[in-house]
């Protein structure tokens, strides 16, 4: 299964992945296998399990950066590494004398005095994009083969062909002193050759740094970089040592924020089990850049603004190498957050006036992208769907009146005018009825105030998938000869699941969803296999595809620290997912919507339209999307 340690808010370990049922009250990472498949409950996972990732469950214990020819050093993996780097200067002499040499890589041990043994690693940058930048790399160690320090002394020395009673003068003390630390090595090493133990320096890395007895005539390479490292003014100053190169690189962290309670917890097993898929699937191929991905959620309570603060506030502080969050959490606070952290952040809000904002305020919330099409291009949905239905003569409304229920939500709009400046000249009257939310409102004081407009369509203007559910119950129950028209909280499978037969007839539509071609059933199947249930027809394809676009731009890029480059190779990148295409290079670095935005479908994500009919979501538009025709709902013959 996919690995994961949780800690709760006090950082405590806690386990909340259970079975189908999904309670975020923890950070937890994932790094998992494309075969594998959910087991039916959830395993609890020992912090101190070797192998798992846990975050600050550990005491810190490597750390990297990149040093360039002149000294500068910048993150390769988080800022922790580059401060930790910083306290050591002998490094970044060493990093720039390797930049100075023939040599792609030294290893070596480091030892500072009274401090834990330290494995060092310094490697040319040889990525594509790197320009004489070396990689340093630093892990905590015990002392292998639980040697003294004296002992690995006399190993480096052994290792460049000196005798006993070179060592001796090297190191200032007696020739037998030195016999019986080489006895000792033989015996902890199990090698009884001076060769052989010169071979296991070599393959281990077990040399030190400063060289001891001093770097001149020292042959072998860690040596030369020391005494190169005098050449460029930058001296050696600790006592190092050294060893076999560290391979593990921190994986690459996508923060995601996560409702727990309130509205919108449906939408966060989609969004949670389509990211995870996409990191499944590229750890499996290897994953990225010579590191896995990890996925780091952090809980909040929709609806609740401290706790959505508070869950960016603690994702930023993981140093994410990006973010993607869905439309439960959008506070322009929470926006302002991450455009001063300055890491790609991909998220759904689907709300123009957070469009508007990164349009507004390019400068601080250029990193922002809105991966789907904004909320004002659902009224031109409807007044193109209802054209349509009039064209086909599909349906005859009684009248020619449409209800907006509108239930609060800051910033929302779906785009009243100008569905009213279109449909009013074909004849229609637009009317809106706000209404509350959530556990407290009255559906059916709602379909009551509904019978009294009489309207021939009814437009339910929320995301949340409870609100849908409320409304198409209460409904049901009291009906009018009228459509019931959704904003994308059917597509979400608690709707259906939970209505049974009084879903059928409801036409529903999503500016961002999974399309019925064979990328899009390939992914269904995929999902279905991992996860042993059909996913929803709109986040969780999205979730996956916000995935693949980072890990296409860190591929391309190189380094995922580097911010600036990863923003702007997502602005200027097409990329075809399971919902759709990507291109996010306009002004407010938004997804295109077919055809409301643009009439090129290759560069945008089809505006779906869809009706529950026997138990299933089916596409009645637009072209070449469709596959099905519209079928008058069961509760209009019921009224007649």
């Amino acid at each position: 299964m996919a690995a994961g340690v949780l800690l709760s808010p006090e950082g405590r370990p806690a386990w909340r992945l259970t079975g189908r049922h999904l309670n975020v009250n923890a950070i937890f990472s994932f790094h998992g296998r494309q075969d594998d498949v959910l087991p039916p409950t959830g395993t609890l996972l020992s912090p101190d399990r070797q192998g798992d990732t846990a975050i600050d469950t550990h005491p810190r214990y490597r750390w990297s950066c990149l040093v360039d020819a002149g000294g500068t050093l910048e993150e390769f993996e988080d800022t922790a590494g580059v401060e930790f780097v910083r306290t050591i200067p002998a490094l970044t002499g060493y990093a720039r004398a390797l930049l100075a040499s023939e040599r792609d890589q030294i290893i070596f041990y480091l030892v500072p005095e009274g401090e834990r043994w330290l494995a060092v690693s310094i490697a040319r940058d040889v990525s594509a994009m790197a320009a004489a930048q070396a990689v340093v790399e630093v892990q905590a160690m015990d002392p292998p083969f639980d040697m003294t320090l004296r002992e690995l002394d006399v190993l480096t020395l052994i290792a460049a062909g000196f005798s006993n009673e070179n060592i001796a003068a090297r190191l200032e003390i007696s020739v037998r002193t030195v016999a019986k630390h080489v006895e000792n090595i033989f015996r902890k090493t199990e090698v009884w050759s001076r060769a052989g133990l010169a071979g296991l320096a070599a393959d281990r890395g077990l040399v030190r740094l400063p060289t001891p007895g001093g770097p001149d005539g020292y042959p072998l390479a860690t040596g030369k970089i020391e005494r190169l490292a005098a050449m460029l003014d930058q001296p050696a100053t600790e006592r190092f040592d050294t060893k076999k190169r560290p391979t593990v690189l921190r994986p690459i962290l996508i923060g995601l924020p996560l409702a727990e309670s309130g509205r919108g917890v449906a939408d966060s097993v989609e969004i949670l089990n389509g990211s995870e898929l996409a990191v499944s699937e590229i750890n499996a191929r290897g994953g990225l850049l010579g590191r896995q991905v990890e996925i780091v959620a952090v809980p909040y309570e929709s609806g609740n603004r401290a706790s959505v603060l508070a869950a960016y506030d603690r994702i930023i502080s993981h140093e994410v190498d990006a973010i993607t969050a869905g439309y439960s959490c959008y506070l322009p606070e929470a926006h302002d957050l991450v455009g001063d952290y300055g890491a790609p952040f991909l998220h759904a809000a689907t709300m123009r006036s957070a469009v508007d904002r990164v349009r507004d305020s390019h400068a601080r919330l250029g990193n922002i992208f809105q991966t789907c099409a904004s909320d004002v291009t659902y009224g031109l949905g409807i007044a193109r769907f209802l054209s349509q239905l009039e064209r086909q003569r599909a349906w005859r409304p009684a009248n020619r009146r449409i209800c907006i229920v509108l239930p609060p939500w800051p910033g929302f709009d779906i785009g009243i005018d100008a569905m009213d400046r279109i449909l009013s000249g074909k004849g229609w009257a637009v009317d809106i009825l706000p209404v509350g939310t959530g556990e407290g409102q009255d559906w059916r004081a709602t379909v009551a105030a509904l019978h009294h407009h009489d309207p021939s369509v009814i437009v339910l203007a929320s995301y949340f998938v409870d609100d849908a559910i409320g409304f198409q119950r209460a409904f049901s129950a009291d009906p009018l000869p009228a459509l019931v028209y959704g904003i994308y909280g059917p597509s979400v499978p608690t709707f259906r699941a939970a209505l049974g037969p009084l879903s059928e007839g409801v036409v529903w539509a999503t500016t961002t969803g999974v399309y019925a071609d064979a990328i899009g059933e390939n992914f269904t199947r995929r999902y279905q296999k991992r996860f042993r249930q059909m996913p929803g027809h709109s986040q969780a394809g999205l979730a996956y595809d916000r995935i693949n676009l980072l890990a296409g731009a860190w591929s391309r890029t190189g380094r995922p620290r580097r911010f600036a480059d990863v923003v702007t190779d997502l602005r200027s990148t097409i990329s075809r997912g399971v919902n759709g295409a990507y291109f996010l290079g306009n002004d407010g670095q938004v997804g295109l919507t077919f055809p409301d935005d643009t009439n090129d479908p290759s560069i945008s994500q089809a505006h779906l339209v869809f009706q529950v009919q026997g138990g299933e979501n089916v596409i009645l538009a637009p072209i070449p999307y469709a596959h099905a025709s519209f079928a008058l709902p069961r509760w209009f013959s019921a009224l007649r």
